[in-house]
């Protein structure tokens, strides 16, 4: 099977199987109420400082996918939309572009979004097959990408039948990529979240900040099961970390958390301020309107920016910063 077959049969499944195994982590939590916020909704401000620039919301688009036939359009798309509201934009894994140089084309949006943080993306494991610095900066330069995101995904690919599985000395060999490049080196796994000693050895190498990725996401297992004939993707489906676990295994670390898994709407994105995280990121519910158009994923992005104002106000929360000495309630 051709990896053209591969994606598209991945974006099949994503729109119209069940690929989400358990409960969102953070139903089992409330937002600190506040009956008299004494704050004035309309002077929230939600904007900070990611990867050197600015950003209205602590929102990131999520790595979605490459799609052969769709790519270009949902990139363009949500580079679009992502420029208009000034939320940063990830793409999915490039490694393709280094083996097809006119594949490019589909990740090539810097044009439409020039002033907010793009990030390119890779797989970590490439490192054990043949790539290394020089690989990665050609993808951060293929698209002026402000930084580029390392997934590691060792489950998703244990059961993916055309899976790489070599896993040894990538620590070691990060460490060296981190200290060889001068654009950050992201993290990010694809579903079953990061340990906590994972976590801790990441920010000890040099990164700065690490997508966690944690179940309920779209199940990559899960998604592979569909495309198997035996039982594993299931079996192995709900393996791993929530995203509220996985905050929680990161208050002590010295590195930015993005939450992934299980972010919903505004209401999920606010809880993972609470719990610690820098931003949280999206994608599933905006690759219907991507593939619509600008205009429409434009729409979606606007109601979670909404959504997030009304959160933080009933809080009482002027900015982020205010988030951060919150407490959540647990779930009744």
């Amino acid at each position: 099977m051709t990896i053209n077959d591969r994606k598209l049969q991945h974006i099949d499944i994503v729109l119209n199987k069940e690929v989400e195994p358990l409960p969102s982590s953070f139903n089992n939590y409330r937002l600190p109420f506040k009956a008299l916020p004494e704050v004035d909704m309309e002077k929230i401000n939600m904007e900070q400082m990611f990867l050197g620039k600015k950003i209205s919301t602590p929102l990131l688009i999520g790595s979605m996918t490459w799609w052969p036939s769709k790519g270009k359009i949902i990139n363009e798309n949500l580079a679009i939309a992502a420029e208009e509201l000034k939320i940063p934009l990830a793409l999915w894994s490039m490694r393709v572009i280094l083996r097809k140089p006119e594949a490019v084309d589909s990740f090539n949006v810097r044009k439409l979004c020039p002033s907010i943080p793009l990030i390119a993306n890779m797989g970590i494991v490439q490192l054990n097959y043949g790539y290394w610095v020089e690989e990665v900066n050609k993808i951060m330069d293929s698209i002026h990408a402000d930084a580029i995101f390392l997934h590691i995904n060792p489950l998703q690919e244990a059961i993916q039948p055309e899976g790489d599985y070599n896993r040894e000395n990538l620590l070691e060999k990060l460490h060296k990529v981190v200290k060889n490049t001068e654009r950050p080196i992201l993290i990010k796994e694809v579903g079953n979240g990061i340990d906590k000693q994972t976590l801790q050895h990441l920010a000890e190498i040099g990164i700065k900040c690490i997508d966690v990725n944690g179940l309920w996401w779209t199940s990559r297992p899960r998604v592979e099961w569909y495309r198997r004939e035996d039982h594993l993707g299931k079996l192995f489906s709900t393996v791993g970390y929530t995203t509220a676990e996985c905050l929680e295994h990161g208050k002590t670390i010295e590195a930015s958390l993005i939450a992934w898994g299980g972010i919903r709407s505004g209401i999920d994105v606010v809880k993972s301020m609470i719990m610690g995280a820098k931003l949280a990121s999206i994608a599933k519910p905006l690759l219907k309107p991507a593939l619509e158009s600008a205009e429409t994923s434009i729409k979606a992005l606007q109601c979670r920016q909404k959504e997030i104002q009304i959160a933080m106000f009933v809080c009482g929360a002027k900015n982020l910063d205010d988030l951060k000495k919150m407490e959540l309630l647990k779930s009744i």
